[in-house]
């Protein structure tokens, strides 16, 4: 009789749970998607359906050759392909990182609420997970930098995993405090990893400090000003030194042949991802403008997506909008408890939401 293989310690742990990939059900295409920050602009829709319309067939039929896209992408950062790890989204870079640097019992320091992968991969590698709350605040979510300075220096960590902005809490670290911490971290010896997955909504970006701090490693993604979050292409920009290393534990290819096409075709129509960006940042503050106006508490944020408190209108409004839009309605965790999170979308998109939510708060409805 056989026996089920024995899987690692950490992965064989009741506590480490993925969602059941044999059940789901397809969002709705009648209904407007605003729940996964996805970029939903028409306009950079269309750029990204001409780019995958006039692909060659051996971007189908061919192994990735990926050699043009990192000549292609470093020269648009202003670093050398030696800096570069493509990877299967900003995910399969966190994957990478954790792989590289983390083993059982080693210390993570994340915070919380954060990307919901970084715990995942906390338990999948058996790291000691230590994990630092935003607090509930007036101005939304709070998180002392001092606070994580005094926690690296006193755990001394392995790894600190740190998005910038952070999601789902939309916070950032002020330049000057974010170097303060990204220093504390090399100073025990710390693998740095920040998050920038929503540049260029935020377009602060710690990419020029690589050359200093050689312990720290960004993290970008295609899939939310670019609007390629199908291609599940993401990257890495770090020290050779430490590029290197993310490379040793690489799979055969990095991402898929279509993705490398496209993306590298993509980087063309830069000024097209700008505007989008504008636009949707126009949406974001039509919407919260809007919001605000009735009365409503928002939290601004720094990415593509923003959160508003209905209030004792929040049944209503939810049945109101329950037809229309995907969003999410609700957060489990102290610092975001009672506000309902929307994904950005350009003001004509956003237009009938706001009408819809307006009629309800005023009574209209």
């Amino acid at each position: 009789m056989s026996l089920t293989p024995t899987p690692r310690t950490p992965v064989a742990s009741p506590a480490l749970t993925r969602p059941d990939w044999t059940s789901g059900t397809p969002r709705d295409p009648a209904k407007l998607w605003l729940d996964k920050n996805e970029n939903t602009d028409p306009a950079l829709s269309a750029v990204v359906t001409d780019v995958m319309r006039g692909l060659p067939p051996e971007a189908y039929f061919t192994y990735p050759e990926s050699a043009a896209l990192y000549a292609k992408l470093a020269a648009n950062l202003g670093v050398t392909p030696g800096n570069l790890l493509l990877a299967a989204g900003s995910d399969g870079v966190i994957r990478a990182v954790f792989e590289t640097f983390v083993g059982e019992g080693d210390k993570v320091l994340i915070t919380k609420p954060t990307f919901a992968m970084y715990p995942v991969y906390s338990k999948m590698y058996g790291a000691d997970l230590y994990e630092l709350d935003y607090a509930p605040s007036e101005n939304g979510p709070v998180l002392d930098p001092q606070a994580v300075i005094e926690a690296i220096r006193r755990i001394a960590p392995k790894l600190v995993c740190i998005p910038n902005p952070d999601s789902p809490t939309g916070t950032v670290f002020e330049p000057e405090a974010f170097r303060a911490i990204l220093a504390a971290a090399g100073e025990v010896g710390a693998a740095m990893l920040v998050d920038e997955a929503y540049y260029p909504f935020y377009d602060q970006t710690v990419v020029p400090w690589i050359a200093e701090m050689p312990h720290l490693i960004v993290a970008r993604s295609t899939g939310k000003a670019w609007g390629c979050a199908g291609l599940r292409l993401g990257y890495a920009v770090a020290l050779p030194e430490v590029a290197v290393l993310l490379h040793k534990v690489r799979p055969m290819y990095e991402c898929n042949t279509v993705a490398v096409f496209a993306f590298e075709r993509m980087l063309d129509h830069q000024d097209a991802m700008l505007a989008s960006v504008r636009r949707l940042l126009d949406g974001k503050e039509l919407f919260l403008s809007a919001m605000e106006g009735l009365g409503l508490r928002t939290l601004r944020g720094y990415g593509n997506f923003m959160h508003v408190a209905f209030g004792e209108k929040a049944a209503a409004v939810h049945a109101a909008l329950e037809p229309m839009v995907l969003y999410r309605k609700d957060f489990a965790e102290p610092c975001l408890k009672g506000f309902s999170r929307f994904s950005s979308t350009t003001p004509e998109i956003f237009a009938p939401v706001i009408e819809r939510i307006t009629a309800v708060i005023q009574g209209k409805n």
